[in-house]
Formats: structure tokens, sequence, C-alpha cells
């Protein structure tokens, strides 16, 4: 029974440093997230489309071409 213990002991005291290394991991996300949620939004793109003029929005289309591959 002596022989059962020393070897839990053994495997606990490596699973301590992995149980530290993946809090440290953890640790590390959450302050990140926790900053990117306190820092305020980004301003939208220039270039995106506005409800003030939506006739200006790219054609999705592909343009045509002729048959022998050359537009």
């Amino acid at each position: 029974m002596k022989q059962y213990l020393f070897r839990l002991d053994r495997i606990a005291g490596e699973l301590n440093a992995w149980l530290l290394a993946i809090a440290i991991g953890l640790g590390m996300l959450d302050l990140t997230v926790l900053a990117v949620k306190c820092m305020p939004a980004l301003p939208p793109p220039p270039g995106a489309v506005s409800n003030a003029n939506p006739a200006h929005t790219a054609d999705p289309s592909p343009s045509p071409q002729t048959p022998n591959g050359r537009g």
C-alpha cells in the first residue's frame, strides 16, 4: 500500500507543473479578453456602405467576357 501512495505522490507532483502552466495560460487569456472589452469600438472603415446613398454600391456580378477568354 505504501508503494501506491509514493506513486500517487509522484504523479501528483508532475501534474502540478502542468496545472500551473494551464492556470497561467487561462489567466492570460482572461486578461486579454478583459482588455479587449474595455477598449472602445473601432470606427467603421471609410469605404463602408452607408444608407445615405445606396446606389454607389459595387456590382457583385462578374464582368462579361468574350468566348475566347479575353475581356
